[in-house]
């Protein structure tokens, strides 16, 4: 049921390259944490970029938060992804990062819940946005305890995401998923600012197909969609222009005439 230590190390370091090479940690941001046995936990050190973690830098802890193993000093979150192993024992792993967009809806305090594509639906959920508490007390720690058991994930308010499964690669895609995700809202609400929705029958049909959702967990998806009919042409459809002012003109063009006099 639970990776031995050696794998376990492996399997955080993986990780935690992954986290650096797509951009999700910036300096020494993010924590990784991997259950090793029904009290025991791997976690990552405090202080080191997620790229350049070594195995021996690891940290065994129990379920207190007690070092067992380890000469560096765990991550300051560590409490936060102990309450996720106390209070769902089916959890094995535990992924927190700083992605761009998924901290953007953290920021703003918004709940990604579009029904945009199976992926999401299914292997993410809905993440609700945790109330902001201090990064590193107690106070974060206790925050997530009442979604442990009915969510693969949160957005902890002006902070990042926090994932969880039930394998280590498990906590890994839902948070890669909640990034790909958070990205495909924005593009859809604000850019195209059209969205052809999964209805409420089609997700009961991936339900079927696939496996049920909590009902918490589930996105929100609407009675009626048009994701029936055959898409549209893009190049029929007209973009909106940008329109400058007069005044936006003129100085663009006394910066240019400027430009042209400096260089002869």
């Amino acid at each position: 049921m639970y990776p031995g230590e050696e794998e376990a190390k492996k399997l955080i370091c993986e990780i935690g390259r992954k986290m650096y090479e797509r951009q999700m940690v910036a300096a020494n941001d993010g924590n990784i944490g991997i259950k090793i046995g029904n009290k025991e936990v791997m976690v990552t050190p405090t202080g080191v970029s997620k790229g350049d973690l070594k195995p021996e830098m690891l940290i065994k802890v129990d379920l207190d938060g007690n070092i067992l193993e380890g000469a560096h000093k765990p991550t300051s979150e560590m409490y936060m992804h102990l309450n996720i192993y106390k209070h769902n024992p089916e959890v094995i792993s535990t992924c927190h990062a700083h992605p761009v967009f998924c901290s953007a809806f953290a920021a703003a305090g918004i709940v990604p819940d579009l029904s945009t594509a199976p992926a999401p639906i299914m292997i993410l959920g809905k993440m609700p946005v945790v109330p902001f508490a201090c990064p590193g007390t107690m106070e974060l720690a206790n925050s997530v305890i009442p979604y442990a058991k009915d969510y693969n994930g949160v957005l902890l308010a002006n902070h990042g995401p926090l994932t969880w499964g039930k394998t280590a690669m498990g906590a890994w895609f839902a948070l890669e998923e909640a990034e790909n995700y958070c990205r495909s809202c924005i593009l859809l609400k604000y850019v195209m600012k059209e969205i052809r929705p999964i209805s409420g029958e089609q997700l009961k049909v991936l339900e079927k197909n696939i496996f049920p959702l909590n009902d918490k967990c589930k996105m929100t998806a609407p009675d009626q969609t048009t994701n029936l009919s055959e898409g549209r042409l893009l190049s029929e459809i007209e973009g909106n222009a940008v329109h400058l002012s007069d005044a936006c003109i003129n100085k663009l063009a006394d910066r240019i005439i400027q430009r042209i006099s400096k260089s002869n």
